[in-house]
């Protein structure tokens, strides 16, 4: 299929989503205005940004959480591709379900964004980014998306902010029900199906929760440039768990996630398929001194493994990585008069080492620690959030963040924010010592950010947030050709790049009626190389999305979601550009009785031809039909 220009595509997506609004209010309009069912933004926890829950409502810095209620309404069985309508967030896809996948943070490269799975790394300490493959939505309770740097926090990494995947967790049955849960299965087109199971419950100060998935895609071509002209295959198996017991004094805990897949993918030499296997997971206590204080210990471990086969020939490549982590924390809350505070001490410790028969690296563990604290403070309708860390690595020496922020409730439904924070990125294993091109002699990547914005709720129906922001990166590492190297054939990292990245972003929602809610939003940012001044390859400018939730009677729902994407420049010297996009996801859900729900959903429903990562084609449309039984 032809593409369009970026003029065109956004021209086509304005005048379509437009008129799939005005189609969906016509038959609305004479219903009685209403506010839908849902909980007010200052009832919503969230646990990622300061390491404790705390309420979006009192946030000095961009906070999304995408609840299991829009995970089970998106029409898409990939999580990156879940993200990718999300304000702040850009996806950068080699191909489909089971390709790899770059998610990226505010236009920060993707291992400049910190994922993690209940708390825990989830990135390889080899080439330093996620296997998003690996995550199945199926085990997902909700996802924390915290924009801006949080190293103070949570240390290296965390300069364009982090995604915090929550699974599943145990909880109370209706009726009463000692256990409760589901069954789900499905077919898709192109060639494909899925199945997965869920378990919860609680008792007597015990919560448990248990789920298994099961899912397998023919798949298709992925690349552009007709190398190895076949489906690309990927089957994915995954289970998560979690268990936890309250006492008086406070509570002990365990959760995890396990998966294990094969996927194909198209390549000149090397591997073209691999066997992937991943396990995050930690247990804990939490012991309550008292109402307002209490301390955590926990361990974690994180395991990853990628081992690459050619045509059915195992040991090509093989890489793992092995992450066993400790923290501990304690915090108190306190009030003096009109002041409330909040104090929050801890350390971190995690050893991480790699094991590959890729060849020989000079060093394969590092000892990785760091020391935190947080201060909070609410007075009246201001809030205030800061914090300090120090961490040190055995490679590269120390880096000391910091974050300060401030918000103020201007009205009850308006508040405004302000936040300034720094962030670093310490070099991976590849970075330092890939065998013949690594650089020893790298320094860690460094960041500067300041934020500004407003959170409008002026009621349960309508909603609003606005964010402005710059980030300045220092010794960014970039790969480069070796000038000892005649040939030009070697390729070392060096801390060669410093950047300027600028941006606005707008997200929000308005409920016409208890019916029909409109969602929408725009996403602009200006990411530039200042040795160059030219734009960073590979990052999204413009991206906007609009939707449609309308419920047709009380049984039957359907979502509409469009995308308009403007193609990024795909080299640096910004000679070669992708073209832009437009693509409309559909989902409809029909409720057969109070426990049975069948859904029919379509990515891409127009079938557009394009492409988020030079070389490699994006999915066409895709339909899948899943019945879910609740038990």
């Amino acid at each position: 299929m032809a593409r369009r220009s970026g003029g065109t595509a956004l021209r086509v997506f304005l005048f379509t989503t437009g008129l799939a609004v005005a189609v969906a209010s016509a038959p609305a309009a004479a219903q009685e205005s209403g506010a839908p069912d849902e909980t007010t933004l200052s009832t919503i926890v969230v646990t990622t940004p300061l390491r404790r829950e705390s309420t979006l409502a009192g946030a000095t810095s961009a906070v999304t959480v995408i609840g299991r209620d829009a995970i089970e309404k998106a029409p898409t069985r990939d999580v990156a591709q879940l993200l990718r309508s999300y304000a702040g967030v850009s996806v950068n896809s080699y191909g489909g379900l089971g390709s790899s996948s770059s998610v990226q943070l505010r236009g920060m490269s993707n291992t400049q964004t910190l994922v993690l799975v209940n708390g825990v790394r989830t990135a390889s300490a080899t080439g330093g980014t996620t296997a998003w493959a690996n995550i199945p939505l199926e085990s997902i309770e909700r996802i924390e998306i915290a924009k801006g740097p949080h190293s103070s926090a949570y240390g290296a990494d965390a300069i364009g902010g982090i995604v915090n995947i929550i699974t599943r967790q145990g909880g109370s049955c209706p009726q009463g029900r000692a256990l409760c849960g589901s069954v789900t299965a499905g077919v898709s087109h192109p060639w494909g199906g899925f199945t997965a199971a869920d378990v919860r419950g609680e008792k007597d100060g015990l919560s448990v929760a248990l789920g298994a998935s099961l899912l397998g895609t023919r798949g298709y071509d992925f690349t552009l440039s007709g190398l190895e002209p076949d489906d690309d295959g990927f089957i994915r198996g995954a289970m998560n768990f979690a268990i936890a017991r309250a006492f008086d004094w406070g509570k002990i805990y365990a959760d995890g996630l396990f998966s294990r897949g094969r996927n194909q993918f198209d390549a000149s030499w090397g591997g073209n398929e691999a066997d992937t296997t991943a396990f995050f997971g930690k247990a804990g206590v939490r012991i309550d001194h008292d109402a307002d204080w209490s301390t955590t210990l926990e361990v974690s471990q994180g395991f990853d493994r990628a081992e690459n086969f050619r045509n059915g020939v195992s040991g090509t490549e093989d890489y793992i990585t092995r992450r066993t982590g400790l923290l501990v924390n304690t915090g108190r809350s306190m009030q003096t008069g009109a002041f409330e505070h909040f104090v929050l001490l801890g350390g971190e410790f995690y050893r991480e080492g790699i094991t590959t028969n890729a060849g020989a690296y000079d060093e394969t563990e590092r000892d990785l620690s760091g020391v935190f604290g947080q201060y909070s403070l609410a007075i009246g309708s201001w809030h205030f959030d800061s914090g300090l860390r120090y961490d040190y690595n055995e490679q590269f020496g120390d880096a000391v963040t910091y974050n300060l922020g401030a918000a103020y409730d201007v009205t009850p439904d308006l508040a405004v924010r302000a936040s300034w924070g720094t962030g670093f990125r310490a070099p991976t294993f590849n970075d330092l010592y890939y065998p013949f091109s690594g650089n020893p002699d790298l320094d860690p990547e460094r960041s500067r950010t300041v934020e500004a914005g407003l959170s409008w709720t002026p009621g349960l129906d309508t909603r609003l947030d606005v964010s402005l922001y710059r980030t300045w990166l220092k010794d960014g590492i970039a790969w480069a050709p070796d000038p000892s190297d005649p040939s030009g054939f070697i390729w070392r990292p060096y801390n060669i790049t410093d950047a300027r990245i600028s941006g606005l972003e707008i997200s929000g929602s308005h409920a016409l009626n208890d019916r029909l809610t409109l969602t929408g939003g725009i996403d602009w940012r200006d990411p530039r190389d200042e040795g160059t001044g030219k734009y960073i390859a590979h990052r999204e400018r413009f991206k906007a999305n609009a939707g449609v939730s309308f419920a047709a009677t009380e049984a039957l729902s359907i979502d509409v979601n469009g995308l308009y994407g403007s193609g990024a420049y795909a080299d640096a010297a910004n000679t070669a550009r992708l073209s832009s996009y437009v693509t409309f996801d559909v989902a409809a859900s029909y409720s057969v009785d109070d426990r049975s729900r069948l859904k029919l959903a379509a990515e891409n429903l127009l079938d557009r031809d394009y492409s988020t990562q030079s070389g490699y084609r994006a999915p066409g449309r895709t339909v899948t039909l899943s019945f879910t039984r609740q038990f």
